[in-house]
């Protein structure tokens, strides 16, 4: 699975953020709190549909706001997928997929595969095992979503 554009529109620090990428590699560098990691975390909400930094959705909405939309384009196993996510705190997101709107926002689980490892996952290797048996069953989820639990 390959990104291949990202749109953010008041998601986070971003009022618009509109990014091509091209296939093998992004490096992202910029000075501390430029939004490197928000661009990450807006990837990360759209396989996951929940944030690695925060429990709560109102922080992904840019400060005065009612709405982040995260628009993504993939290239999966030679086909276009085109992912469109509404955050909208205290009511129920919603979700296109191929511009489809998706009727239960947890069918869009497994359509977009992503692996993050952030700093605070240095624990998989120094803490106890419990947080090692979590990061596996996510991984697990992200490489076979319909298996069952």
């Amino acid at each position: 699975m390959q990104l291949t554009a990202l749109d953010l529109t008041d998601f986070r620090s971003y009022r618009r953020l509109t990014l091509p990428f091209q296939p093998g590699i992004t490096v992202m560098v910029g000075k501390n709190g430029q939004g490197k990691t928000n661009v990450v975390e807006a990837v990360w909400y759209l396989a996951t549909l929940s944030s690695h930094r925060v429990p709560h959705d109102a922080a992904l909405v840019h400060r005065g706001e009612s709405t982040a939309i995260v628009r993504a384009s993939f290239v999966r196993a030679g086909r276009a997928l085109q992912v469109d996510l509404e955050i909208t705190p205290g009511k129920s997101n919603r979700a296109r997929l191929q511009g489809q709107n998706v009727s239960r926002l947890r069918d869009l689980l497994g359509e977009v595969r992503a692996v993050l490892f952030a700093p605070e996952d240095l624990g998989l290797i120094k803490a106890d095992p419990d947080g090692r048996r979590r990061f596996l069953d996510e991984l697990l989820f992200v490489i076979a979503p319909a298996m069952p639990r």
